[in-house]
Formats: C-alpha cells, structure tokens, sequence
C-alpha cells in the first residue's frame, strides 16, 4: 500500500469516527430531551455512560488529528479539514455535556415534586436536535442548503428558550415550594438553547472545511453551491 492511499484511508477513517461521534451525541441528546419532557429517574444512567462513550471519542479523535498532522504534512485542503475535524469533534463533546446536564435535570425533577412543562419546550428540544442532525449532514455533504437551514434556525431557539423562561418565571412566583425544580427545568432549557448554538457552529465550520470560508458572524457570505 503506497503511503498516500495509506493517508487517504486514515482520512476517510477520521469521518467516519466523526460521524460516529453525532450519532453517539445524538442518541444521548434523544435520551435527554425525552427524560425532560417525561422525567423519570431510570434514564440517568444511560445519559451518563453515553456522555463517557463521547468523551473518550473526542480524546480518541483528537490524538488522531494531531498524529496525522504531525507525520503526514498533509496539503492545504486535508488539513483544514483535519482542523474542522477537531473543532467539530469539540463542539460535539460539549453538546453531549449539555445533554447530560439535561438529563441530570430531568433526573432531579423524576425524584422530587412534578412541575408543567413549558409549551414552547417540545419544539425547543425537537429544533435543537434537528439542528444537530443538519449540521453533521452538512459535515458529510457540504452542502451549504443545509448549513443555512441550520443558521436560520437559531433565532427560533432563542425565541422558543424565552417563551419557556417566561412561563418558568411565572410558575416559580404563583409557587414558591416548586422553585429548586424550576430552577433545574431553567437550566434544562438553558442547556438546549446552547446545543443549537453548537449545531450552529458545527455548520459553520463545515463551510471553512468544505468551501474555504469562514462565516462566522458573516452568515450573509454563504455561498450557495
């Protein structure tokens, strides 16, 4: 095996474990969001062996890319995607910290007094993870359809998460003996409000990986292809 087949197998490798990655964080994001909207104690384990599983795969990715990049000298265009790689594989392990806090949430909730759900939560926890799911399919496609899809999504987390403070805000001054659980419910949503943030960011880095182009905070210079 020639030496540049052998790097374009560890490249194609790497995507693959990237891809890997999101389904892990998917199913722990999956698990999270039915354990705020129906918390029940017996998902908190799950959650948690889940997140380990994400973690030991961003160190695993992480020593990889730094591997490649010191043997290999790879060209222009391998290497921003390996520097995606490893932004991407970050990105990811945060939102599986997120939702595990969520679940940590749903469990605490689970084993004291039941609260109401906020209406405008569903939506918040099915966006996020869409936005999850549409940015690694931007990842493995680059196309950039699907990146913008993502990027006009944020605003409606943000307002979904206001909607879902609002009403939480409410609840906690009508009853004072439910407020530690709100304040888990709080930051629960606080938490889904931040993965879309990261879907985001993953979109964005998938259009410097795939196109060369760095819109963050210039989504305007989208290019379609």
């Amino acid at each position: 095996m020639t030496q540049l087949r052998q790097f374009e197998l560890e490249l194609a490798d790497l995507k693959r474990s990237i891809v890997a990655m999101g389904d892990m964080v998917d199913r722990a994001l999956g698990l999270a969001i039915e354990g705020v909207q129906r918390p029940t104690a017996d998902l908190r384990e799950r959650a948690r062996t889940l997140e380990d599983g994400v973690d030991a795969m961003e160190t695993v990715i992480e020593e990889r890319c730094h591997t490649i990049i010191a043997l290999q000298n790879p060209m222009v265009r391998d290497l921003r995607f390996i520097i995606s790689a490893m932004s991407i594989a970050s990105d990811l392990e945060q939102i599986g910290d997120h939702a595990e806090s969520v679940s940590k949430r749903a469990y605490f909730i689970a084993c004291h007094t039941p609260v109401t759900n906020p209406p405008a939560l569903s939506d918040l926890g099915k966006l996020a993870q869409q936005m999850l799911r549409q940015s690694m399919d931007a990842f493995v496609t680059g196309n950039a359809e699907v990146t913008q899809k993502v990027i006009d999504d944020e605003p409606q987390t943000d307002r979904q998460t206001k909607a879902c403070y609002a009403f939480i805000q409410e609840r906690m001054a009508e009853n004072a003996a439910t407020i530690k659980e709100y304040t888990h419910l709080l930051r629960a949503v606080s938490s889904l409000e931040q993965i879309g943030d990261l879907a985001m960011a993953i979109a964005e880095e998938t259009v410097f990986m795939h196109q060369a182009q760095m819109i963050r905070h210039h989504h305007e210079q989208l290019k379609k292809e």
